[in-house]
């Protein structure tokens, strides 16, 4: 029955988020035979620079795994782009890295996807679910915690109860509030200013990432011969940069890019979004766990956070059906914490390696230029310590499962 005039409709698990990560946590579920609601508050509309969607992600080759395993990705490969290759260098000086996929033997290290796109992928996949229901919109007006279940009501009247509420609604996430978890916050007084954009010289599936004093610039490889943009700047240079005109600030960009791409032809509609990295002060408490973005965000230094939210999705997802085969309660936080501890090495090390990246090419000590392109030099004739590195950063190797059993 369903949730009104007083009737709980009583359900297995509650997910409040249906972008990506709460989609995909979904999509991982519903083969398990648990009854799955999605509360959505709205329809994400996709912010249209040159005819597609200028908020993208980098889905590492790992992730796209997960993806292909839960079902999704054949409705999403014909319009992702592969990364076969990143380019990465330090401003002017001397000194940088070139990362191929060949030299782990796959044929990308990751897909550029239009984060609508994902969203829809992941969507279209439920629709034969029997045991996944996505409400959007649906809007949560309360929670309340019993020691057995969770109960929420939402601004309709209809109310619903589980062992477990997930919370996957992302950095400002409703759930992390209402549950009392508080944040680490390291705000980097920079914004993020994404758009497409049309170089003149094909990409050929190649990513490009230059570091300069002010904050990175990536520039991402999509379909149709685009590439999206994602440019790090303080506060004032971005307003600067948000304020030129189209020709402005293409000269802006081919100035700072270089001819990697020969000249930057045409730019599209620009967005700019303030950059914050933060870590829940708990992934996971009684009846609750945070996914994705409600539990951390990084520095946008080429579109990967998501693929941290992929993982947790997973692994969340496994440990759940792992508790019910053995008769647990998935809700009670010995369960949950199994979830935490199998997550956080993973979350601290990208967190870590992100804050590293902005303090080292950021820095004004006088030696650093030198010896970060000394450092880079060297890490690309390291050999194996290189291949590791490349066959983590791609989420092949790390314990998370690419299917749910």
């Amino acid at each position: 029955m369903s949730g009104v005039h007083g009737v709980v409709e009583r359900v297995d698990v509650l997910v409040v988020g249906g972008g990506m990560v709460g989609l995909t946590f979904a999509n991982a579920l519903q083969h398990s035979g648990l009854k799955v609601v999605v509360l959505e508050r709205q329809e994400a509309q996709p912010f249209e620079s040159l005819g597609m969607d200028c908020r993208v992600s980098a889905i590492v080759r790992g992730n796209q795994q997960i993806l292909e395993g839960l079902g999704a990705w054949q409705y999403l490969e014909h319009d992702a782009q592969a990364m076969h290759s990143m380019k990465i260098w330090d401003d002017q000086h001397a000194g940088g890295i070139r990362f191929d996929a060949e030299e782990i033997g796959e044929d990308a290290l990751g897909y550029l996807v239009e984060n609508s796109r994902l969203q829809a992928a992941l969507r279209r996949n439920l629709l034969a679910s029997e045991h996944v229901e996505v409400r959007c919109p649906a809007q949560v007006a309360s929670v309340v915690w019993h020691e057995h279940e969770v109960e929420v009501a939402l601004d309709d009247g209809h109310r619903f109860a589980a062992p477990l509420l997930v919370g996957a609604d992302g950095g400002r996430s409703w759930v992390r509030q209402q549950a009392e978890i508080g944040v680490y916050t390291r705000d980097y007084q920079q914004q993020g200013i994404v758009a497409n954009i049309r170089p003149l010289i094909p990409h050929h599936g190649v990513a490009f990432q230059r570091f300069t004093p002010s904050g990175p610039l990536a520039v991402l490889p999509m379909k149709d011969g685009l590439c999206s943009i994602v440019w790090s700047q303080m506060h004032d240079d971005a307003d600067a940069l948000m304020a030129l005109d189209d020709i402005g600030f293409m000269e802006s960009l081919n100035m700072t890019l270089g001819p990697v791409l020969g000249r930057i032809e045409e730019v599209g509609q620009r967005a700019a979004f303030p950059l914050k990295a933060q870590l829940a002060m708990h992934t996971v408490q009684p009846r609750v766990a945070l996914i994705g973005d409600a539990a951390h965000t990084i520095h946008p230094l080429a579109g990967l956070g998501v693929n941290l939210g992929l993982r947790d999705a997973m692994v969340l997802a496994q440990e759940i059906v792992d508790a019910r085969r053995f008769d647990e309660d998935w809700g009670d936080v010995s369960v949950l914490q199994r979830y935490m501890k199998l997550r956080m090495p993973d979350v601290l090390a990208v967190m870590g390696g992100m804050e590293g990246f902005h303090r080292l090419f950021t820095s004004s000590l006088p030696m650093l230029p030198w010896l970060r392109g000394v450092g880079m030099k060297a890490m690309g004739n390291a050999g194996v310590l290189k291949y590791l590195l490349m066959k983590n950063s791609t989420g092949i190797t790390l314990p998370v499962p690419k299917h749910i059993s």
